[in-house]
């Protein structure tokens, strides 16, 4: 039998079996306190463990893929402070923006202080995690929301959406470029961001999300966050 690697709040199961890998996962997880996490290291996307959390634990953890392999693919396991069985999308991808601004805030907080190689790394995490964030909306999210209202994928506010979309990516990759780079000069740069990110969020969390919640219903909506939740159409893989 093989063994985990373990130290505090990893599990480094690449070289476990399916079944070895869901075990230690969930006694790992189990050993969390509220508000804690864990960082998961597989082989592949780890989906069998996600499997058996959301057969095992639902509503009590967030899953977030943080670097797509191979060799080797991270995920972080959170466990939630506010259990739920069901899950709201006004909840769940609320709660992704507020762990996406929380990475880029601690990127810049590295750079302004000389450490340049954890800021690099700090923001190539955020901008996989927001990569992945607006895949799962386009793919499957505004998909939902244009069958449930009867709104056309070419008009209302997901089409808005997608054209924001686009230009959050292009300064994503322009200050992503600069990071970890001492002489650049980011802060025009880093506004404009937050100006057109902060106001995509706001209308996604003061309408686009609550709606598509009272269109599905709670029963449907937790099945949808389960799918996202799932969702690998976009790799993660941090681009340097």
């Amino acid at each position: 039998m093989t063994h985990a690697v373990l130290t505090e709040r990893i599990l480094d199961a690449t070289e476990l079996t399916a079944r070895e890998a869901v075990d230690g996962c969930l006694s790992r997880f189990d050993a969390l306190e509220p508000g804690e996490k864990m960082e998961l290291r597989t082989k592949d996307s780890g989906s069998e463990v996600l499997a058996k959390l959301q057969a095992l634990r639902p509503g009590e953890y967030e899953w977030s893929p943080i670097e797509a392999g191979p060799p080797v693919w991270t995920t972080e396991i959170l466990r939630r402070a506010k259990p739920s069985p069901r899950r709201e999308v006004l909840e769940a991808l609320a709660w992704d923006h507020d762990r996406l601004d929380a990475l880029e805030s601690e990127a810049f907080r590295a750079r302004a202080a000389g450490d340049l190689q954890t800021a690099f790394d700090l923001y190539a995490r955020f901008a996989a995690g927001l990569r992945r964030h607006i895949g799962f909306e386009e793919e499957i999210l505004f998909q939902a929301f244009e069958a449930a209202s009867g709104t056309p994928a070419h008009c209302g506010p997901t089409a808005v959406m997608r054209v924001e979309h686009r230009e959050i990516e292009d300064l994503l990759e322009q200050i992503a470029g600069g990071i970890g780079d001492a002489a650049s000069e980011l802060d025009r740069l880093r506004s404009r961001f937050h100006a057109v990110l902060g106001d995509h969020n706001a209308k996604e969390e003061q309408m686009l999300y609550p709606t598509t919640d009272y269109l599905l219903g709670a029963e449907t909506a937790d099945r949808l966050v389960r799918k996202i939740q799932v969702y690998e159409g976009r790799s993660v893989r941090n681009r340097g």
